[in-house]
């Protein structure tokens, strides 16, 4: 099989925008791939171990549904605890095994659009230096890249690719693996390199994110909300592209619904939502269902569960887990969170991965 030529992962970072406030200007990623220089050149400025596929996994409730944080929203899931072997979230001996069924061709501009919210959420969190975080990934999937081909042998992957399932899958590993990994060591000021020609500068985190055991929900938190508002109003990939547009993402449930209504149209919005991921390619298929058993049309809660078949994530959220990394990749349940938290209803959700597909459970109250 031949060798696909290597990906090279670049920033050049804006100067600052106003000295007034000091704020943070926008930083443009490039990340340059033939054919995909183009596509990721220019950044326009923002506005495993396997379980059974029945119902019947379901230990109790309790387990299923979490009773929502003290935040408003949670972004990131919490992994259902058990015990055994048949657990879902203990670390397993060995990697998983690779998605073994055809999963569709994602849209170009929607993997880009995933991606870059990604990239952009970590930027904004300081977890660290943008150009350690570039070389570090960089590295780390050099070294995991012919491990990760083997594993799908005869198919060939070309790297680059990530309007395919399996670079997706793979590419979205990385960058989820790397700012994991990252983050215990992660220190609330560093020295960063920016511009072509690496003029150094003192970065501070907020205050707010100084415990680094809080970056991982602050990430999935700035990361889903940068989804959300780029399906409903809109991907500006830069000057080099036109608008990406999403027809079909909800907009947050009208402030004229009260009470178990709001939660109702948020049922639907989510289901909505689900659909616009699945019509980009992002999934075989996604149900989301109220659970009669749990909830019923007049409470001030519902329980809703979102089955996701055949995610383009499915072998790196496996491989996260069988690692122990606590930052996850599920782009689905950041952006229904941010959906939900912008439609003025809290949430909380756990999550169930197998060989198939990603089993979300939400808790949802007013």
């Amino acid at each position: 099989m031949a060798r696909s030529s290597p990906v090279i992962l670049a920033a050049t970072a804006a100067s600052r925008a106003s000295a007034r406030d000091g704020a943070r200007a926008t930083r443009r990623v490039v990340i340059t791939t033939a054919p995909l220089a183009l596509v990721l050149a220019r950044r326009a400025p923002s506005s495993a171990s396997n379980v059974g596929d029945d119902d019947d996994d379901v230990k109790d409730e309790e387990d299923v549904f979490p009773t929502p944080s003290r935040r408003a929203n949670a972004y990131a899931p919490t992994r259902a605890n058990g015990s055994g072997p048949s657990s879902p979230f203990v670390v397993s001996r060995s990697p998983p095994e690779p998605v073994m069924f055809p999963r569709p061709k994602i849209e170009l501009a929607f993997a880009v659009c995933l991606l870059r919210s990604s990239y952009e959420a970590v930027d904004e969190c300081d977890v660290l230096p943008m150009d350690v975080f570039q070389a570090t990934s960089w590295k780390f999937r050099a070294s995991e890249w012919e491990p990760y081909k083997y594993l799908y042998e005869p198919l060939r992957i070309e790297q680059g690719a990530i309007a395919d399932p399996l670079y997706f899958d793979f590419v979205t590993f990385v960058q989820t693996a790397t700012i994991g990994r990252a983050i215990p060591k992660s220190t609330s000021v560093f020295e960063e390199r920016v511009g072509a020609e690496g003029a150094s500068r003192i970065v501070r985190r907020d205050a707010s994110l100084r415990d680094n055991d809080l970056l991982p929900e602050a990430i999935a938190e700035r990361c889903g909300k940068k989804i959300y508002e780029r399906l409903v109003n809109g991907f500006d990939r830069g000057e080099d592209f036109d608008v990406a547009y999403f027809p079909g993402a909800p907009k947050p449930v009208s402030t004229d619904a009260r009470g178990a209504e709001r939660l109702d149209e948020a049922v639907v919005g989510m289901r909505d939502l689900a659909q616009v991921f699945v019509e980009n390619g992002y999934a075989l298929r996604i149900s989301v269902d109220n659970d009669l058993r749990a909830s019923k049309p007049g409470d001030a809660e519902r329980r809703v569960r979102v089955r996701v078949n055949g995610p383009a994530t499915l072998w790196g959220a496996r491989e996260l887990i069988n690692r122990g990394i606590v930052t996850t990749n599920e782009f689905l349940g950041f952006t229904l969170t941010a959906y939900l938290a912008e439609s003025g209803i809290s949430s909380a959700y756990t999550e169930r991965v197998t060989d198939t597909e990603i089993d979300m459970s939400f808790s949802l109250s007013l």
